[in-house]
């Protein structure tokens, strides 16, 4: 791997943390207490699971072989995530949003490899992950919070 390809893929993950923690911000300030139990599925799994998968594509990028490591990172990530997200609505969604990232993560440097670790790919993976957010960001307004 180039040395300059090494430094957009961690400005990815730079990224991806941000978006993450930006989502995380604005869905915290509404108290996401939604009434729709469909929205709190989509709040407390969508985000983990995207990140633990982008997470896990971009260190299999970064790292290629090291399918243990990768594995542990994104996992690790990914329950981090959704912990995270999942406590906006109490602890049961804490731990379902956290088991779905972690399964997601332990899954996603597998399939990266599978993938021949095709730089479209992860540019696709990449999209689908800033374009869902983006919708779960500011499609959350037309859903009424408490």
């Amino acid at each position: 791997m180039l040395e300059g390809e090494f430094y957009v893929l961690w400005f990815l993950f730079a990224g991806n943390i941000w978006i993450i923690s930006l989502l995380y911000s604005g869905l915290a300030e509404k108290k996401a207490n939604s009434h729709s139990v469909s929205m709190q599925m989509n709040v407390m799994v969508t985000p983990p699971i995207l990140f633990a998968l982008c997470s896990g594509f971009i260190f299999t990028y970064m790292h290629p072989g090291f399918f243990i490591e990768t594995s542990i990172a994104a996992g690790t990530l990914g329950m981090g995530c959704g912990l995270l997200f999942g406590s906006l609505f109490g602890i049961h969604a804490a731990m379902a949003g956290a088991s779905s990232a972690l399964t997601a993560g332990m899954l996603a440097p597998m399939l990266g490899e599978l993938a021949g670790r095709s730089p479209l790919f992860l540019v696709f993976a990449q999209l689908v992950f800033f374009i869902w957010l983006f919708f779960l960001r500011y499609n959350v307004r037309s859903f009424k919070f408490v």
